[in-house]
């Protein structure tokens, strides 16, 4: 019935997915509402540029929790890791919501948060995607993927825009008390998954001559598969010379530059995704698509354009612009990206081989802003000219492994 009242959507008719995709929905949604104003709300409270480029950065080393969280999701149950570790962060984000509202506005009670709900964060994305695969017949996971996109995608419309509301009339403390409310959502929406047992790792333990072992075994399987290696080669160039530029740079372009307040940073944010809806919609409506690393390389380049456009509009209006268009790329980068990934991997690696994609873009993003911050502010380059030099890098990266990987350019 489910299927026939979605005839492009087959993989709601699999009740695994559609409680997959309610926490896919609330993960997302939370992350959004931090990336809509936390940047703002440190500045707010510093006046530094340099610090909020820091408490952005940390968010990028807790990435590193990743690793391990893989090799858990190998091991033991992923529904339960997912639901704790949601459950856990939505704990941390209510006790920094009643320290601000206690008047604790102090930037060491916010790295604090930054760094607990990071590392949770860090565990709940590879997990996730691990999971998605086990809901869903192979023939409908790009299907899934593009869905999953969509329903990821749609709260960050949403979230951003609603945070920032809610920081300028109510506070701080109400825009972030949203994200520990979805939370609690998206950690009980795991618990009714019926999952068949995975292929697990044996004999884990926590020594780190097993975790090394672990992880040797995936990349041993990843050598085999050379146009992964590059799917997960052009994720660290996302994270590198996209992501952290833009992270560092808009709260800048829109508060010194543009000079205007949360509310428009948190609109741009929002159309981001409201483009990855609409390229995800197109994508959801095929049921196969060849080429996937062709469209995945040529969607980074459009990405890196728009990174340096978006730095160089203006008016505060074409960078939000700028910033749908990337969206609109951006669906097309993340669908292919998971959908090579996911096709390709067996299941009692998957776990693994997620967390060291995800590990690879979100990883390299503090490096990312850092970078762009040296260039910035120790060179003296100026934040517009220190993020277009990213946008560029990004374009030529993406440019390099379309033209002369052909493996890559034509995996289906």
């Amino acid at each position: 019935m489910f299927s026939k009242a979605l005839p492009s959507a087959p993989a709601f008719s699999y009740a695994n997915y559609r409680w997959w995709t309610l926490t896919n929905a609330t993960g997302p949604l939370e992350r959004g509402i931090q990336q809509g104003v936390l940047g703002f709300y440190v500045l707010e409270i510093t006046g530094s540029a340099s610090l909020m480029a820091i408490s952005v950065a940390i968010q990028g080393i807790s990435a590193l929790f990743m690793l391990p969280a893989g090799i858990l999701a190998d091991r033991f149950d992923r529904r339960l890791l997912l639901a704790a570790s949601m459950i856990l962060a939505g704990i941390v984000t209510l006790a920094f919501c009643i320290g601000i509202m206690a008047g604790i506005e102090s930037y060491s009670w916010t790295i604090i948060y930054v760094t607990v709900t990071g590392i949770l964060t860090s565990a709940q994305m590879p997990v996730s995607r691990a999971i998605l695969p086990m809901t869903l017949p192979r023939e409908y996971l790009l299907n899934g993927i593009s869905l999953g996109t969509i329903t990821g995608a749609l709260p960050r419309v949403i979230g951003p825009g609603a945070a920032a509301l809610f920081y300028d009339f109510l506070g701080p403390w109400a825009a972030f008390s949203i994200g520990a409310f979805v939370l609690f959502i998206g950690a009980f929406a795991v618990l009714p998954m019926k999952l068949a047992p995975i292929d697990m790792i044996e004999s884990l333990t926590t020594s780190s001559s097993v975790r090394n072992s672990a992880m040797s075994e995936v990349i041993s399987f990843l050598r085999t598969r050379r146009e992964l290696i590059t799917v997960i080669g052009l994720m660290c160039v996302t994270g590198l010379f996209m992501m952290g530029p833009v992270n560092y740079g808009a709260p800048i372009i829109f508060t010194e530059i543009h000079q205007t307040d949360a509310t428009q940073l948190g609109l741009a944010w929002a159309m981001l995704s409201a483009g990855m809806v609409v390229s995800s919609l197109f994508i959801s409506s095929m049921r196969e698509l060849n080429n996937k690393g062709g469209f995945f390389g040529m969607a980074l380049m459009g990405g890196g354009f728009c990174v340096a456009a978006q730095v160089l509009a203006p008016t505060p209006a074409l960078t939000i612009f700028f910033f749908f268009v990337w969206g609109c790329f951006g669906g097309f980068f993340m669908n292919m990206s998971q959908a090579l990934l996911q096709m390709r991997t067996p299941d009692q690696y998957m776990g693994r081989v997620m967390s060291l994609s995800t590990l690879a873009m979100l990883g390299l993003m503090p490096i990312g802003v850092a970078q762009v911050a040296l260039l910035d502010n120790a060179v003296g380059l100026g934040t517009q000219p220190a993020v277009t030099i990213s946008g560029v890098l990004c374009f030529l990266l993406a440019l390099s492994a379309v033209v002369f990987h052909k493996e890559f350019r034509q995996a289906r």
